[in-house]
């Protein structure tokens, strides 16, 4: 089968893995879609902070897919159930790692629940649950940009927005627009964005309510913002300096949210650079952003989040490595890959 892998530091191809074996207990999952994360591209460069490449390693986490065969034990899963975040497993003899592996065109998922009720020994469960939910009426296109969705809309509430707030956005992508819009819908009262794009800030000023956007490369933030100062500046990039520059930003007691994974070299921050009482909150990381599935969907249903909007190109899996330039050079929003 075909599967996206990162070969060495700064390349990405498409490669031939064998398929995945498929035990009692486990479903074999076509997958169907797969988001092009900036994250996968700092896997591909080897420039995450707290991870460790062990090229070559195949690549994605956006997954979504459809259950094709079942196991002979599997009582609790049908084949036709579509879910998010299906994860690869590579077959023996496979040169490759596995980096959540979704980028592939089948992948593995147990039913666990069906495995606790028969007592099966905690040996064999792998980290291969079943994922939440695609409705029907969902394109496995759209649901290609759920999971990213869901962590920004998780990240928003764990860094604590609430109304009347004033909130800072660096970050002019996907996931910078997805902040403003869910931003607004958890209360804030005012929302700005700071990028380096023309083209995306405009993007974000069309689909969202943002109430002031600056392009940091051609003009002075200090002089677009004024004496404004914020509740919250949330760093979606990924830099050291944008954390402190937004820690001067802020209100007594307000919060810096580190929400971009931080490049591995520049992963120091030297305490004295941030303002006197403020809060600096490390989000990396997502955390439990499959809690909000389920509302996200609510929201995708009532027309208040459309996912045309965080995506600009879909492209089928043979033209990965066109795909992951295409979003390097900014030339692509974000692309979803296709199986």
């Amino acid at each position: 089968m075909k599967a996206v892998a990162a070969t060495a530091p700064g390349r990405a191809e498409v490669v031939d893995v064998p398929m995945p074996e498929v035990g009692d207990y486990e479903c074999l999952v076509k997958v169907r879609a797969c988001g092009l994360c900036s994250t996968d591209l700092k896997i591909i460069d080897d420039h995450v902070s707290n991870l460790t490449v062990d090229y070559p390693v195949i690549l994605g986490h956006e997954s979504v897919g459809e259950v094709v065969e079942l196991g002979s034990q599997v009582r609790n899963i049908q084949v036709g159930y579509r879910m998010t975040n299906p994860r690869g497993r590579l077959g023996p003899g496979t040169p490759f790692k596995g980096m959540w592996a979704g980028m592939a065109e089948y992948a593995v998922v147990q039913d666990q629940r069906v495995m606790d009720e028969l007592g099966v020994d905690r040996s064999e469960y792998a980290f291969l649950p079943a994922g939440r939910p695609i409705p029907d009426d969902l394109s496995s296109e759209d649901a290609g940009v759920l999971l990213a969705l869901c962590e920004a809309y998780s990240g928003t509430g764990n860094l604590g927005v609430r109304d009347g707030m004033e909130v800072l956005i660096y970050g002019d992508g996907p996931i910078g627009l997805a902040l403003v819009n869910f931003a607004r819908m958890r209360g804030a009262a005012w929302v700005g964005c700071v990028g380096h794009h023309d083209e995306r800030l405009e993007r974000i000023r069309e689909r969202s309510e943002v109430d002031l956007t600056v392009n940091s490369r051609t003009e002075d933030v200090a002089d677009r913002l004024g004496e404004r100062q914020f509740d919250l500046v949330i760093d979606a990039v990924g830099s050291s300096a944008i954390i402190k520059e937004g820690s001067r930003m802020l209100v007594p007691g307000g919060k810096v949210g580190a929400y971009g994974v931080l490049h591995k070299e520049d992963a120091t921050i030297s305490l004295l650079a941030l303002k006197s009482n403020t809060v600096l909150h490390m989000l990396n990381w997502p955390y439990r952003e499959g809690d909000v599935h389920e509302d996200l969907i609510g929201l995708i249903r009532s027309g208040a989040v459309n996912p045309k909007d965080y995506y600009s190109h879909v492209m089928p899996v043979e033209q990965a490595p066109e795909a992951v330039e295409m979003v390097r050079s900014r030339e692509a929003f974000k692309v979803v890959l296709t199986m």
